[in-house]
């Protein structure tokens, strides 16, 4: 028996070895490599092999395709790590797609992709990168300037895609439909970590769009100056994504949710920050329409929203669950108690300018408080309780009446 398991081990090494004695390294450059074109360079290589680009722009004059195989293509960096190798689209075509089944062992490295365009005869989708049942490694890359027609203007993906993502930036693209920075359709389970998204655009989140049955993971990622007319740095349509120790900060809808808006969805967030967000109509850091997200020491501060909901905005079929959450303004949750409380939120904050102005409307303690404090006497709604000791009762009441008039 050990000598046969030991005869499998030496054939397993034999087949390693070769396929590692197999795998070359193929350079491209404008002039002593190779190759001068990347796409030649991909019909030549074989799996396992390296596709090294050096420092300088490439213009292929059409898509970079890898044909399914399982090669790396790698830029070079600079002094500072930021990748010096750049393919570019000239505004006319989709920088890099894949399209045959590429899985993590096609790997995208050190590279500048940017000026890629999707266009409608392309399917309107993913300037920079395009994905179709395609799940690449992409590590220390750059999307910027890259548009859309449709979505995913630096990148698209559809149909059970899920590429992995390490230390990528997604800049200044944009798309008329959703995702400016980052589209993920059906069954796709992209994975995100320490990746930033700033200063992208589109109708349906700005930064990153996630559609219909799609489930992101994402750890440590910035979305920062998005904008959209929904969801500045994020939109969520009948999706779960987890997100964990991710910013948002200073992202901008012009109708809902600056921050993150969520339709249908339930996002899990954990240690998450929203922070100067802004909408000119509900949910300045997060819009939850029919959805209920859960957040766990979550932090919101000074997100506005001309209309209701600075920091949060729910419509009656929402039902988020917070948990060890603050709020650092006055009256941040809209209406309010339209939450399942978890535990551990710190209410003080959320009402320390006023804290018995308990329906966080007016800026005035007056009949709507008292009200609201009699419909909750007896139980231990802590938004009416207001002085914290576990029961809306006769205390309260006296706190109540003894701030009545407007807020000082």
């Amino acid at each position: 028996m050990y000598r046969m398991y030991r005869m499998i081990l030496a054939t397993v090494a034999v087949a390693l070895s070769s396929v590692t004695a197999s795998a070359e390294t193929i350079t491209v450059c404008a002039k002593g490599c190779d190759y001068t074109s990347i796409n030649a360079a991909i019909a030549a290589a074989s799996n396992g092999d390296v596709i090294q680009l050096s420092a300088e722009t490439y213009f292929e004059g059409s898509q970079i395709d890898t044909l399914g195989k399982a090669i790396t293509l790698r830029g070079v960096s600079n002094r500072g790590g930021y990748p010096a190798s750049v393919l570019d689209g000239a505004d006319a075509h989709r920088v890099l797609i894949c399209q045959s089944g590429e899985d993590a062992a096609t790997v995208f490295d050190n590279l500048v992709i940017q000026n890629g365009y999707g266009a409608i005869d392309a399917g309107g989708a993913g300037g920079g990168l395009y994905n179709h049942h395609s799940s690449p490694t992409v590590t220390n890359c750059e999307f910027t300037n890259n548009t859309a027609a449709l979505s995913g203007g630096g990148m698209y993906s559809r149909d059970s895609s899920s590429p992995t993502l390490t230390d990528c930036t997604f800049t200044n693209n944009s798309a008329d439909r959703g995702g400016g920075g980052m589209y993920s359709g059906e069954f796709c389970s992209p994975t995100l970590t320490r990746c930033e998204f700033t200063s992208n655009s589109s109708d349906h989140g700005g930064g990153m769009e996630n559609g219909e049955l799609s489930s992101p993971t994402l750890t440590s990622c910035e979305f920062t100056s998005n904008l959209a007319n929904y969801g500045g740095g994020m939109y969520n349509y009948s999706s779960s994504p987890t997100l964990t120790n991710c910013t948002f900060e200073s992202n901008s809808a012009v109708d809902s949710g600056g921050g993150m808006s969520n339709y249908s969805s339930s996002p899990t967030l954990t240690t998450c920050t929203f922070t100067n967000n802004t909408a000119l109509v509900e949910g300045g850091g997060m819009r939850n329409y029919n959805s209920s997200p859960t957040l766990t020491s979550c932090t919101f501060t000074n997100n506005t929203a001309l209309v209701g909901g600075g920091g949060m905005h729910n419509n009656a079929q929402s039902s988020p669950t917070l948990t060890d959450c603050t709020f650092t303004e006055c009256c941040q949750v809209d209406p309010p108690r339209s939450f399942v409380d978890g535990g551990g939120n710190d209410y003080e904050s959320w009402c320390d300018d006023c804290r018995a102005d308990v329906n966080c409307r007016d800026d005035a303690v007056n009949a709507a408080d008292l009200g609201m404090l009699i419909e909750a006497w007896g139980t231990n709604d802590p938004q009416c309780d207001i002085n914290g000791d576990g029961a809306v009762s006769a205390a309260d009441l006296g706190l109540l009446i003894g701030a009545w008039g407007p807020c000082q």
